[in-house]
């Protein structure tokens, strides 16, 4: 009976340092993800910031060439263009923790768990914002290319040396207006002032990160 006794307690004990093991375990991938999840927080920031800037500078570009507002030519480049469709920016998920704790078989120690539900609703609004950036900028590519092909990004660049040295002559200006109206141009800012929502989706994130580090924070500390 006492060995019978003792075996209970060695396995008891047993038990006990493998769960308190498989704590510690766990606890480490989830900190791993709390810290991808900041990371990726300073990058929502910055990409909202430009996606922001992009959008402004699109919608101005389609008013003043709509208009015919040659004057504000200048204020367009100067203002917007580092701020351009066809830069190809996008937000960059740090996934690293997640992949590990899917790959350690500790992901059966959150199932049916609220951390569980907003993991995966986190890194699902990812792959949406991936997905959606990634069809924005091949488009975007499309439209630079047909530009390049037909010579009007070389024809670009000095017409507008000349409009900030104020050498632009009439049939420069001319010349200017009639690139900004060549339909690839126009199709691309076109395009891209109606991108607003992908802010929209970034805020998401934003939010939804703030709930996976609660649960996070929660967990670890139990």
């Amino acid at each position: 009976m006492l060995v019978v006794v003792g075996i209970l307690i060695a396995l008891y004990i047993n038990n006990q340092n493998t769960e308190k093991q498989d704590t510690i375990s766990l606890n480490g991938y989830l900190h791993n993800i709390a810290e991808n999840i900041k990371s990726d927080q300073i990058n929502l920031e910055q990409i909202s910031t430009f996606r922001d800037s992009s959008v402004m500078g699109s919608k101005f570009f389609m008013k003043m060439v709509e208009q015919d507002l040659t004057s504000q030519y200048t204020s367009y480049f100067s203002k917007y263009f580092n701020f351009n469709p066809w830069l190809d920016e996008t937000f960059q998920s740090n996934q690293s923790g997640f992949e590990a704790l899917k790959n350690s078989g500790f992901l059966n120690k959150i199932q049916q768990t609220q951390l569980e539900t907003e993991l995966y609703k986190y890194y699902s609004l990812v792959e949406k914002i991936k997905e959606e950036e990634q069809s924005l900028n091949n488009f975007m590519e499309e439209m630079e290319y047909d530009m390049y092909k037909n010579n009007i990004v070389q024809r670009t660049k000095p017409l507008i040396r000349k409009l900030f040295q104020s050498k632009a002559s009439e049939k420069d200006m001319d010349e200017l207006q009639q690139i900004l109206n060549y339909p690839a141009f126009l199709g691309s800012h076109s395009r891209n002032a109606g991108t607003s929502y992908m802010n929209v989706l970034y805020d998401q994130l934003s939010e939804n990160a703030d709930h996976l580090l609660k649960e996070i924070d929660i967990i670890t500390k139990d």
